[in-house]
């Protein structure tokens, strides 16, 4: 068993919610850890690394396997997973290096409204969402099993990923996620 650390390049602006209300300055809010820095979960991941294994098993099943689905995501409602899935953060180095004054800039709040017939702004429909500028994310998959074309499998998931997180279908959230070979510590 291993550990894969893979990396989330956010090319937009991006929304992973909190489920909390902002007040007066966003219906919606951005997910923060502990030192007030935006991240991923793990659970989230998974279930979006899963879904692009998925389709890619219904188009070539040779490509992605079920046994690997099976091995690195469990069975649906039977087997759990043998791997974890860490949340998705800040290189190690960046979050040491923000500082409390600074962490405000890493977001923005965007506002829309819902337009009637008449093209007209509707009457109480000004919404105000929270986001995350684009930024580099890195995660990690532990107890990875060591079996041959593994590796390959999940890169060709990681690469079927191109958006998440909220309004993921209106251009938030455009990415790339790839494996990641460290250098150094992040």
């Amino acid at each position: 068993m291993s550990t894969i650390i893979y990396k989330i390049d956010l090319f937009t602006h991006w929304h992973a919610g909190s489920g909390l209300y902002g007040g007066t300055n966003a219906n919606l809010t951005v997910i923060r850890n502990q030192a007030g820095l935006p991240f991923i979960p793990g659970k989230t991941l998974k279930g979006l690394i899963r879904e692009g294994a998925e389709a890619i098993n219904s188009l070539i099943p040779d490509l992605v396997t079920n046994q690997f689905i099976d091995t690195i995501f469990g069975q649906e409602d039977k087997v759990h997973s043998i791997c974890f899935f860490s949340n998705a953060e800040l290189s190690r180095k960046f979050s040491e290096n923000v500082r409390d004054k600074q962490k405000q800039y890493l977001y923005t709040t965007i506002a829309s409204t819902a337009i009637d017939a008449m093209g007209m702004a509707k009457d109480q429909s000004l919404r105000q969402m929270e986001v995350t500028l684009p930024l580099v994310l890195y995660g990690s998959i532990e107890h990875f099993p060591n079996i041959p074309g593994y590796e390959m499998q999940l890169s060709y998931c990681l690469q079927w990923i191109k958006k998440l997180g909220h309004r993921r279908t209106r251009g938030f959230g455009r990415c790339e996620l790839s494996i990641y070979q460290p250098q150094s510590n992040l």
